[in-house]
This record gives structure tokens, sequence and C-alpha cells, in this order.
């Protein structure tokens, strides 16, 4: 028999083995659940920099476009005014038109002005008279003086015209080589920040708009109404050191110390701009699925690691009390049972005939039950997905030893339905077949695989459907990766141009030649910035795109594809053409026969066109010097058209509008009126004649919404009046009566007196139904003997009954057709009530036909109500 001394150390060695044991499994499990959350936590984070990414890319693209589109207008405007100069001195009046003329196509522009060689503001929108504004300070005049065959930055600097933060861009004005002045356009700080709160961004997240030096221009983040400081440095050390290593673009997860919320950012520089674009995400809400998955799969893996740890200590009690064998066995088959009750997972048994036999309190919980509801229940009455008769054709089949990983739905005790992850098990135990299952509820992480997949969708939805075209070209040019954008300005599908097609094939002969250079220099240099091609697909638009590409490389240095953005800046070209032919078109304008021009000082004539003469009957020279007043019809008109116009011109703000002016003879125009401000109180005004135009617009309207016969409204005037009738009887709390009636007896009068007889009879029942009728109610003629009336502002549910006996009394009258013919017919006529019937139009003008058509069968002569036959 073993001495005490070694029954301890067995005893000593039992505890150790079971210890080392309990905690080689725990590291285990750690260990474990460290991978799944570290691979997990690198998933997000790829998927935070990804939609980073995307979206600033779309930002640059943005910012770039809007920067182009404001020089490419610049560039136009000076060759418009070097153009003026080759003409003769300049005028300060075709300076400010040509300034006005191009501003209208950029509606961005807050300021559009130019300076003289001092740098005095001379010309251009907003500028006060003897206010004068110099900029011979600014930074950027200076640079421009200096650098004078670029263009210049300008700001962020608050405007001295308008107060305003602004950033825009500033060339120099060239004459002869000699610099002679500075134009520039700027653009509100406040237009970038209400640009990026257009996009789609969850509350949290961020986008800005910096300089080179990150000098804040504008930042706007989602659910955060303030504005920060303009032209302000501060930006995170996460993102200095980035900048230090790629000035371009790059990727960082930082805490900006404005408002503490960190955020995974991407970056990139605008191509041929000296700005830097930045959007993050706000990881506290981007990361919140992964926090929660960590706290799920922290505590599953503690629930897997109880009942290890349950079992050795029930081992080492067991070695204990080897004495009391029998006693704590039993003790631990209970604590074994307890376990099950109290574990994580849903665990329950069940017998060969499907009906529950053992369970944990899990599985009882996540059934919304008891356990008394449900040990005895066959498991039909919570799978929701099979019946008694599937199941029992199921537990037919099995045999000891099966093991099945399924995913059901389980019906709650309240009805509701949850997702299942089941486990099971076969066993056979002392002759009786068993199924041991273990049942997870993951309705939650469905839901949340869900929603990743949706916003996974989303952000491709977003790359796809971007305003630019992406796509990558393997090493021999062939295209491997496209957006949609991309693939519809190719004139293809995607998958018929991934791995397909061959970029050469949209070029035209010279654009091949040239895309093959560019081509194998950007692989070499690992970058293509701003290149400008034109694509000629077939089946599809020519157009010119711009082309930024980086060369992706593996690890050996060799190059894989590339990673190409374009954007497309046809209408930039085009608008630089248009803008050319507009000046080439502006004097042949102000000899316009058509379009009368004047230029007024106080209101007094001081020059006008050919045009204004012939529109107005006056001869040439007989305005000169003539107030505008003899143009109007009287004092009153002339005062008021003087207020409504001059504060806007004074603003240096366009007015336009149509109005009613006298000619010579006395006998009044209908004109169509713009005018602008030129300089102190000097304006501008064009003036068509559109009398013509009105008067056929007049016309034409009423030949649109009336029948061409009883001059009644037809349908489509009735179907306008009716939905306004019924918006204004829901608002009013009153009713609306639609009647549908047609003539009884007027096929006879066509067949025996001919159709001049029936129109003239369809003319005067017209006549008669107006008559008959209140002022606000309607009669219109719907087609044929047809007509419907439309009888308004009814206040009780029967008030329309004597309005239609009155209208079918006046139509049973005879008609006199002229000479002895008279003829005499009757009416039937179904009735609709909104809101009684319906407040849908076109349902109670269908409801009241099929009144008027039980009204005939009924006899004819009848007023049927629609409800009544219901």
């Amino acid at each position: 028999m073993p001495s005490v001394q070694q029954e301890r150390q067995r005893r000593h060695r039992l505890v150790m083995a079971l210890a080392l044991a309990n905690l080689a499994v725990a590291l285990l499990l750690a260990g474990l659940v460290a991978l799944l959350l570290h691979t997990s936590h690198r998933a997000f984070d790829a998927r935070a920099r990804e939609s980073a990414d995307a979206l600033v890319a779309i930002a640059r693209a943005n910012v770039a476009s809007e920067f182009a589109r404001v020089d490419a207008m610049m560039q136009a405007t000076l060759e418009g005014i070097a153009a003026l100069r080759r003409r003769g001195p300049l005028r300060d009046a075709e300076v400010n038109e040509t300034l006005s003329s191009h501003q209208r196509f950029l509606p961005a522009v807050e300021g559009f002005r130019m300076a003289d060689a001092e740098g005095q503001v001379r010309w251009g929108n907003q500028l006060n008279e003897g206010a004068a504004v110099s900029i011979a300070d600014r930074d950027y005049f200076i640079r421009a003086r200096q650098q004078q065959d670029r263009v210049v930055l300008v700001g962020p600097v608050k405007s001295r015209v308008s107060g305003h933060w602004v950033v825009g861009l500033a060339r120099p004005v060239m004459v002869e080589g000699r610099f002679a002045g500075l134009l520039y356009a700027s653009v509100t700080t406040e237009h970038f920040r209400q640009l990026f709160a257009h996009y789609q961004l969850e509350p949290g997240d961020a986008i800005s708009l910096r300089t080179e030096d990150m000098r804040l221009v504008a930042r706007h983040v989602s659910g955060n109404p303030t504005v920060p400081a303009i032209d302000t440095h501060p930006i995170s050390a996460e993102l200095q050191q980035a900048l230090r290593l790629n000035t371009e673009h790059g990727l960082v997860v930082s805490r900006l110390a404005s408002d503490g919320v960190e955020r995974t950012s991407a970056y990139r520089r605008v191509e041929g701009w000296p700005f830097v674009v930045l959007a993050g995400l706000d990881n506290q809400r981007f990361f919140a699925p992964w926090r929660a998955q960590v706290w799920q799969v922290s505590l599953l893996a503690l629930l897997a690691w109880l009942p290890i740890l349950g079992a050795t200590l029930a081992i080492y009690a067991a070695g204990r009390r080897e004495a009391r064998s029998v006693r704590e066995l039993a003790a631990a088959t209970r604590r074994t049972l307890a376990l099950q009750r109290v574990a994580g997972d849903g665990i329950h048994i069940v017998d060969s005939q499907g009906r529950l036999v053992a369970m944990s309190d899990s599985f009882a919980e996540m059934l919304g039950s008891t356990r008394e509801r449900l040990l005895g229940r066959h498991i039909s009455s919570w799978d929701a997905n099979q019946d008694e008769a599937q199941i029992s054709a199921w537990l037919a089949k099995i045999k000891a030893g099966d093991k099945q990983r399924v995913e059901v739905q389980h019906r709650r005790d309240d009805g509701s339905l949850i997702d299942v992850e089941l486990h099971l098990s076969v066993a056979d135990i002392d002759g009786q077949r068993f199924i041991f299952s273990s049942a997870r509820d993951v309705t939650e992480r469905k839901r949340m695989l869900a929603a990743i997949e949706s916003s996974a969708a989303q952000i491709r939805d977003l790359y796809d459907n971007a305003p630019c075209g992406y796509h990558s070209l393997d090493a021999a040019g062939v295209i491997v990766h496209v957006n949609a954008t991309m693939a519809a300005w190719l004139g293809r599908s995607k998958e018929e141009l991934m791995g397909r097609a061959h970029m050469s094939e949209f070029l035209d002969e010279s654009g091949r030649a040239e895309f093959a250079v560019r081509f194998e220099r950007a692989k070499a240099q690992g970058r293509l910035d701003g290149v400008e091609v034109r694509i000629a697909p077939p089946g599809a638009p020519s157009r010119i795109l711009r082309i930024t590409a980086d060369a992706i490389r593996g690890p050996d240095g060799e190059f894989l594809m590339s990673r190409s953005a374009s954007q497309d800046v046809t209408a930039q070209h085009e608008a630089r053409h248009e803008a050319a032919r507009l000046m080439r078109e502006q004097s042949a304008m102000l000899d316009s026969e058509i379009v009368g021009m004047i230029k007024l000082q106080g209101r007094i004539a001081v020059w006008k066109n050919r045009g204004l003469d012939r529109i107005f009957g006056y001869a040439p020279g007989e305005l000169d010097g003539q107030s505008a007043r003899l143009l109007y019809p009287d004092d009153a008109s002339f005062e008021a058209l003087g207020a409504a116009a001059y504060p806007l011109l004074a603003q240096g703000l366009h007015f336009r509008t149509q109005l009613q002016m006298r000619h010579k003879d006395g006998h009044l125009l209908w004109i169509d009126l713009s005018g602008v401000s030129i300089e102190g109180d000097q304006s501008f005004w064009t003036m068509v004649d559109i009398s013509a135009l009105k008067q056929m617009q007049a016309q034409i309207e009423h030949i649109a919404f009336h029948d061409a016969l009883t001059q009644l409204p037809n349908r489509l005037l009735l179907s306008d009046r009716m939905a306004q009738a019924i918006s204004a009887a829901q608002r009013a709390g009153t009713h609306v009566a639609v009647c549908y009636l047609d003539l009884d007896g007027f096929k006879q009068v066509n067949d025996q007196h001919g159709h001049d007889a029936g129109d003239a009879l369809l003319a005067q029942i017209a006549q008669r139904l107006q008559q008959a009728l209140r002022g606000h109610d309607t009669a219109a003629r719907v087609g044929g003997d047809e007509f419907v009336l439309l009888l308004t502002v009814l206040s009780e549910a029967e008030e329309w009954r004597p309005i239609v006996e009155r209208v079918v009394e006046a139509i049973e009258q005879p008609v006199d057709l002229g000479g002895v013919l008279s003829v005499q017919v009757g009416t039937s006529v179904g009735v609709a009530l909104a809101p009684q019937d319906g407040v849908d139009a076109q349902e109670l003008l269908t409801l009241a036909d099929q009144a008027l058509l039980r009204a005939k069968r009924a006899g004819k002569g009848r007023i049927v109500r629609a409800s009544a036959g219901r």
C-alpha cells in the first residue's frame, strides 16, 4: 500500500499535470482568439483604407475639375482681352463686358477681376466706384510679376472686395513680353465645403482641402456644423511623417487635436495644382462591428474554456476523494448537468422520435421559453423550415456516429424567427438513439455580415459610377480592370473590355503612336501626370480624356499593371472654342437688327443700335439724349422697373424680365429686357420684341387645353383642375363631385340631319352647361357627346344634386338649329364624390363613367351615384 508521502506526491503530480494542461488549452484558445481578431481587424483596416482612398480620389478629381475649368476660362479671357488690345486702346466697358461674359460659365467663381501693372484692381465684378482696391502687396501679385509665364495660386486670403475667405488662380497679363497686370479668379472656401457636404458621408467622416504647405482651405465633417479657422496649419504628427515620405499620396491613422476623433485618412495631391485633398473615416464608427466581434469571440472562447476548467476541477476533486468515489461521481454528474444548463450555446438532446429530453437554460432563453414548456416537445414545434413528417424521415436515415453542421431558422415562442447555427452528433446509449445538438444564435452575425456586404456594395457602386473613369492596363496595354464610367466612355461592357481589349483600339492613328511612347515611359518612370488624349471608340462619342496613372510593381520591381484615373475634359475644350466663338460673334451682335441695344447714363440714352430704333419705330438719332421714359407706357411702370432693376445692378448682378413697353405710335409691345451695370451710373440693356411669341403662346395654350368645337376645357385641362380641386377640398374639409354625362338621342340627330347639325347641337349644349353651372365649377368635353362636370366647394355631400338636376333640365329643352329645324335630346349622368368615393382624379372619373353606364342600362335619363352601385 503506498505511503502517505507517495500519495501526496501522486496527487501533486496530478495537480501539476492538470494545471499545465488547462493552461495550455487556455493559451491555445487565447492564441486562436488573438489570431482571429487580428485577421478581422486587418480586414476592417483594409476596408477603411480602401474606402478612404476611393473617397479622396473622387474629391481630388472634383477639385481638379473645378480649377481646370477656371483656368481654361481665364486663358480664354486673356485671349479675348488680347483681341481687344489689337483693335485699339482698352476701354473699361469692353474689358468689364469681356470679364462678365466669361464669368457666366463659372458659377462657382465669386470674384473675376483684373488689376493693372501697379496692382490697382480696375476691372471686374463687385467693385464699388471711388473705393480703390490694391493687391500690390499680395503675395500672389508679387509672384505673378516675377513668374510671368505661369499660373499662380491665390490664397487662402480674405478678399478685400467681398470680405470672404477665398482661394483661386491668377495669370499675368503680358503685352509684348512686358508685365501689364494680373487676371485673377477667386472661389470662396465655403464653396468647397459645400461641395464636400454633398458627398454621402457617415457621421464623423471628414474631407478637407489644403495647400501644399498644409494651410487649410476648406473642411467638412459630417454631422458637425462647426467651420474651422481658414489658413491654419495644425495637422497630426502621423500626417507630417507620411508627407515627409511621400508628398503625392498616402494613408495614415491619426487623431486630430481639434476634435479628438481618430480617423483612417487618405491624402492625394491634386494633379497640376498646389493642393492636397484629405478624406478620413471615423474609426470609432467604422470599427464598431469589430469591437462587438471582440466581445463575442472572447466570450465564446471563455465559455469553451469553462467546461475544460470544470472537468479539470472535477478530476482533481475525484483524486482527492478516492475513498468516496461514488459520492464524488454523483457530485461530478450534477456539476456537469449544471454546466450544461448554463452553457452559452443552446445545448439540447432529442430522442429517436424527435422529442426534447434534455437542454441547457441557454437553449430555453434562445427560444424565449422555459424548460417546463419545452421538455417533451417535438423538433417541428420550433423548427421553422421542416414539418414533423420531414423531420421523421430524416431521423429514420441517421445512424450512430453521424455528425452534421447546418444553418436553420428557429421559431421563438413569441412567433419571431432567429437564424441558428446547429452542430449535431448522433450516439446510441443503452440501446437508445439520441441526437446531441449545440445551437448558436447567429442572427446578429448575419445582420452584421449583410451590413458589411451592403457597405461594400456601396463602395463598389461609388467606384463604378464615379464621375471619373478608372482602369488598369497590364504590361502589354490590355485592359484588366475598368469601372462602369470608363466602360461607357469606351462604348463596351466591362466584360467585353477586361482581358480582351487593348487601349490602343480606342485611339485614332496619331493617338496610338503617342500612346505607345507615353505608356513605355510611364512603365519606366512609374507615373503619368495629366496627359490628354482623344478617344474615338466605335459606336460611342469621341472624347478628350486627361489621364493620370501610377505603376503597380511586384516584389522585384517588375511592372504588374497601371492604376489609372481619367477625367472627361471635352467640355473644357469645347468651352475654350465656345469662348473664342463668342468673342467673334460679339461684334456682330452689336449691329443686330433683331436685338435692340441701348446704353444709358442716369437712364438717359447715350448710345443705341439700329435694332432698337426698328423695334420702337424711331428714326436714327431721334432717341439720342432722351430719357428711357419714352419707351414705357406710363410713369408707374417706369419707376417700378427702376426700383426692381437698379439695386441688383449696383451689386454687380444681371437683371432680366419680360414686360410691356410702348411703341412710338402708342401701341404696346412685349419686350424681353436684360440689363447689366457697366461703370458708375452707366448701364447696358438688350431688348427683344417677343410680342408675336406671346400671342402664339396664348393661342397654343388655349388650343392645347380646350375643345376646338365647343371651346370647353378638354380632358387635359380637366385632369389638372380635378387634381387642384381635390387637394383644396382635402385642406378645407369640403366635397367635390365629378359628373360624367352623355346625350340621349344624339346619334339620331347625327343620322337624320348630318354631322353639321350634330356639331351645332354640341355647341349649344356646351353653352347651356356653362350657364347652368356656378362660377367656380367646370364643364369639359371629353369626346363625342360625352361631357364631364366638376362641381367644387360643396359644403354638404348632397349639394351636387340640385346643380345636376338644373343641368339635366337645361339640356332637355328644345334646341333650335336654324330655319325650321328643332331637336330635343336628354342626358344620363353618373356621379362620383370626393372624398367619399376616393381622392384620385382618374379613379373618380372611372367611377363616374361606370355609374353613367348603369344609368343608361336602367333606362336612360337617370342620375346614378357611383357608391350606390357598389
